[in-house]
């Protein structure tokens, strides 16, 4: 790599670097069994819009007036879990046009655990304002207030997700990242991450499935429905909170309802070793193995973090941990031979794959780590100006979340990036 290109990665702005390209994950089919109404419906849901209603891969959506959904412009993004996701453009208040992802939720009432969840989320995607991290562009419903069901989220669309783009290279035998890729990939995490911790959240999801990425390399941080702000007042976190391959050992056992935004660190940590591979560092089919492949990497507790879990816990949870087999920590430099990894690179890991989370990297010393260099404009690396209370530590019923979404939803203040509605004049 030219000493040109390296200086022009390092002092562009950071969602606008051209000259770093990436093959985006093999595009989505576009759909080709869509059926839509001919018709707008009549003025519906608290702010009388008017909806299409159109069925993509049997998931029927509300696409409000002014959305383009013209044969052939709406693409089946996918779904999981919580929700399914189309591609559709629309034009801004601000008069470009841009794609967009709309998030139709399911279920969302249907227990107060997707209640709360979807409740996060709709706060959490209106407070975040940073540049690797997604914002709501739109958030609406076409019911009425006594028979509330559906709920939609949109978003500017932010690319291919970065587990299509790692599964694309398993899947062809083929590298589309490079090493200055992925290097440009950590630090747009770690920059958001800073900004999120800034604000005294965590987000406790960090995957390749909830990380985005453009074709130009751009970065954004995606699904903050199970993110938690971290006030005293919040009493009780679950274990059951990431991806088991990208949990931290502490959330898996030893601080189920204690611990902090370390977490998210080990998770960088987890994705930064799979961008080098190629592959998941821990795959494992339930805890108990999980457990085993992170200690037969990164060593057992030692004496003075046993003792920190048996204060924290108990002697019994102190057993259960020393009856797995002991292993000392690996020489991370050759686990990683074969990959040819900087010597930055393999440190950075290192700090980041620590059982103990107090002695784990911050995200404010890893963004300042030799490795990221390149990319470091400290001017460039926002905190959050306030903390944000995500205002959901009280015990509400499923119908109290219901009644707080609605309430988001009529107070929800577009953007000048958010898509017209057509009468508006507030530009």
């Amino acid at each position: 790599m030219s000493s040109n290109f390296s200086s022009a990665l390092s002092s562009a702005h950071v969602r606008h670097h051209d000259e770093v390209n990436t093959p985006s994950a093999p595009p989505s089919k576009r759909l080709n069994m869509m059926e839509e109404e001919d018709v707008l419906s009549n003025p519906r849901g608290p702010h009388r819009r008017r909806f299409t209603y159109v069925r993509v891969s049997n998931i029927t959506f509300a696409i409000p007036e002014g959305y383009d959904v013209d044969e052939g412009n709406i693409e089946d993004l996918g779904g999981g879990a919580f929700g399914n996701v189309v591609k559709i453009s629309a034009e801004g208040r601000d008069g470009m046009r841009r794609w967009l992802a709309i998030k139709k939720m399911r279920e969302p009432f249907s227990d107060v655990f997707n209640a709360r969840r979807n409740f996060r989320e709709i706060k959490l995607l209106q407070l975040m304002r940073h540049d690797n991290i997604i914002c709501a562009l739109d958030i609406y419903t076409p019911d009425e207030k006594n028979d509330f069901r559906d709920v939609y989220i949109v978003t500017e669309f932010a690319g291919r997700s970065l587990y299509r783009i790692l599964k694309q290279q398993r899947d062809y035998g083929r590298r589309v990242l490079t090493e200055e890729h992925i290097k440009f990939i950590i630090y747009q995490i770690i920059r958001a991450i800073k900004y999120i911790h800034s604000a005294n959240i965590i987000h406790r999801d960090l995957k390749p499935g909830n990380i985005a990425l453009t074709d130009n390399n751009d970065l954004m941080i995606l699904d903050f429905g199970l993110s938690r702000s971290l006030e005293k007042k919040d009493t009780s976190l679950t274990q059951y909170v990431q991806t088991r391959w990208y949990r931290s050992p502490e959330v898996i056992y030893w601080k189920c309802d204690s611990y902090t935004n370390l977490a998210d660190m080990w998770s960088v940590g987890c994705i930064a070793a799979e961008l080098l591979t190629g592959h998941p560092l821990f795959p494992a089919e339930n805890s108990d193995e999980q457990y085993q492949k992170i200690t037969q990497l990164c060593g057992s507790p030692d004496e003075e973090l046993l003792q920190k879990i048996e204060k924290d816990n108990s002697s019994g949870m102190r057993a259960v941990i020393q009856s797995y087999p002991s292993h000392e920590r690996r020489y991370f430099r050759k686990v990683f031979a074969d990959h040819h990894p900087s010597d930055d690179f393999i440190d950075l890991i290192e700090k980041l794959l620590v059982l103990d989370p107090e002695k784990r990297i911050t995200v404010e010393e890893a963004i300042q780590h030799p490795y990221l260099a390149d990319f470091s404009l400290p001017d460039d690396e926002p905190r959050a100006d306030h903390i944000m209370d995500l205002d959901d530590s009280q015990q509400r019923t499923r119908s109290e979340y219901r009644d707080a979404i609605w309430k988001e939803i009529v107070d929800f203040k577009r953007l000048d990036s958010s898509p017209i509605v057509p009468g508006e004049t507030n530009l």
